[in-house]
């Protein structure tokens, strides 16, 4: 599963990706001490694409 890290720090907003909830956690951590606020952290949901038939 991937985990999307959404921060910004008043200018600008970064989206990042962890494979791990451990490793999400961890880089949000990383971006509050740097002064990133609005940090979050998101589950990305996979989805299969299935064949249309354009009947």
């Amino acid at each position: 599963m991937t985990y999307s890290i959404f921060a910004r720090d008043g200018t600008s907003r970064i989206v990042l990706k962890r494979q791990s909830r451990e490793a999400a956690e961890k880089k949000a951590r990383e971006l509050t001490e740097l002064g990133w606020f609005d940090v979050q952290i998101a589950e990305e949901v996979e989805i299969e694409e299935a064949e249309c038939s354009g009947k």
